[in-house]
Parts: C-alpha cells; sequence; structure tokens
C-alpha cells in the first residue's frame, strides 16, 4: 500500500512540474555570434529571475572571430567561442544556449554560399521558434547594434521569418534600441534610435548589472583584460540601468494609393 501511495505522489508531482513548465513564459533572444548575448545580459538575467525560461539562439560559431586572440579561424576557435558562451549562460541563469551551425551571414563566404547559409538560418530557426513557442523574441535591428553585417542580417532574417510565416503578432520581436547618448558612451558609430520610437523600457537592478559584468571574463578570445577593466569602471559610475527596445510594427490592410 505505501508503495502505491509513493506511485501516486510521484506521479502527481510529475504532472504538476510539467504543467508549471509548460505554463512558463519563455523570452528568446536570437543572435549571430557567441558574445552577442552581452549587449542584453541585464535583460536576460533579469526575465530569468522573474521565471521565464530564457533561451538564447545563436546563428554561427563564431570561428572567424579572431578578435584580441592569437587562435586561428576555424572550428577549434568556434568550439572555445561556444564554451565561453555556455559559461556565461551558467552564471546568468538561462538555459543552455542552441548553436544553429550556420557557416557565416554574409557575402564574405561567396554570394552562393551565403544565399544556402541564410536560407539554413531561416529553416532552422523557424524549427526551433515552433519548439520553443516563445512569449516574445529579442534581437538586433536594422541598425545592427554596431553596423556590423551579420547583425544586421540576423535581425532582418528573424522579421523576414515572421512576416512569411504571419507570426508579427504571435511571437512578437523587439530591437534593441540604444538613445544617442547611450550610443556616444560606448562605441564609435554605435547605432542609435530617436527617442520616439521606443516601445519598450526594461530597468534592471545594480545587482542584475554586476551579475552581467561577472560573464564578461568567460569572452576571453574576445576582450582584453584593459577592456574589461574599463567596461567594469564604466557600468560601475553609470547611473542609468535600463535599456529601450523598439517593437517590430506591421500595418495590415491594402489600400490603392501611398
Amino acid at each position: 500500500m505505501r508503495y502505491i501511495i509513493a506511485l501516486f505522489l510521484l506521479i502527481t508531482f510529475c504532472k504538476v512540474t510539467a504543467q508549471k513548465q509548460e505554463n512558463k513564459k519563455t523570452l528568446l533572444a536570437v543572435f549571430p555570434h557567441p558574445d552577442d548575448e552581452t549587449a542584453i545580459a541585464e535583460v536576460l538575467i533579469k526575465y530569468a529571475e522573474l521565471g521565464y525560461n530564457v533561451q538564447l539562439i545563436i546563428a554561427t560559431n563564431g570561428k572567424d572571430g579572431t578578435r584580441v586572440t592569437k587562435i586561428p579561424a576555424g572550428d577549434s576557435l568556434g568550439n572555445i567561442r561556444k564554451e565561453e558562451t555556455r559559461c556565461a549562460c551558467k552564471i546568468m541563469g538561462i538555459s543552455e544556449p542552441i548553436f544553429l551551425g550556420v557557416e557565416r551571414l554574409d557575402t564574405k563566404i561567396g554570394t552562393g554560399n551565403y544565399f544556402k547559409e541564410h536560407k539554413k538560418f531561416l529553416e532552422l530557426l523557424k524549427e526551433k521558434i515552433i519548439l520553443i513557442n516563445p512569449a516574445f523574441i529579442l534581437s538586433f535591428g536594422p541598425d545592427g547594434d554596431s553596423h556590423h553585417a551579420e547583425h544586421i542580417v540576423t535581425g532582418a532574417a528573424v522579421a523576414e521569418l515572421l512576416l512569411r510565416e504571419g507570426w508579427v503578432e504571435k511571437y512578437p520581436l523587439y530591437y534593441l534600441a540604444w538613445t544617442k547618448e547611450q550610443a556616444s558612451g560606448l562605441i564609435e558609430e554605435l547605432g542609435y534610435v530617436n527617442e520616439q520610437y521606443f516601445n519598450v523600457k526594461i530597468e534592471y537592478t545594480q545587482a542584475q548589472e554586476n551579475k552581467a559584468l561577472e560573464i564578461m571574463p568567460c569572452y576571453v578570445t574576445q576582450y582584453t583584460q584593459e577592456e574589461l577593466k574599463e567596461d567594469f569602471e564604466r557600468k560601475r559610475y553609470d547611473k542609468n540601468n535600463f535599456i529601450h527596445f523598439r517593437r517590430l510594427a506591421v500595418m495590415k490592410g491594402l489600400k490603392n494609393d501611398f
């Protein structure tokens, strides 16, 4: 009898746990490279703490991102960069990152190969979005954050997929959007948006920003110790603990003129 009761309680517990997982809202972030998640790390941390299932999709493995490392471009570097993002996700308290294995998202691999990889990205992204069923999606906007070609293509591809599949309302897409003041305080030529077009302002605590700073040493191939120190000092004195987003908005209805 005791075994029957124990089995009944175990089954009930499993059902309740599964139901909680089903009812849990999901935030999906989509970026091209390992380390791009640093742009919105505070937001990912905040929503994980709010109980969201935070999922991160990375299109490539970043194998060409030599930046500050002496490791040559190639799969060895790509595998290291994937581990760097896994390290960051663990600290942020979000799900294991999903790598789609796209080679590149620009024409440096040749126009024909780019078309093939772009199609591959859309197909894989569609599969993952259906599986994940996010409450909303975050990505780079038309400025690509830093005008990086693969950043621009990634955000555009997410919008392309939502428009193609009729998912604009089902899976709201929000683009990262900096103010002019924020852009000038970060990297030269960083893209920014006129503030009248902002739709969401996400505020985060100092503790959440501190945790976002903790992930930076994970990226040993991308940042020098001097850069990490500068970033820490800048954020330490920056009291503007918020990030803006702009929603992809589409007007429905057909007219005969502009």
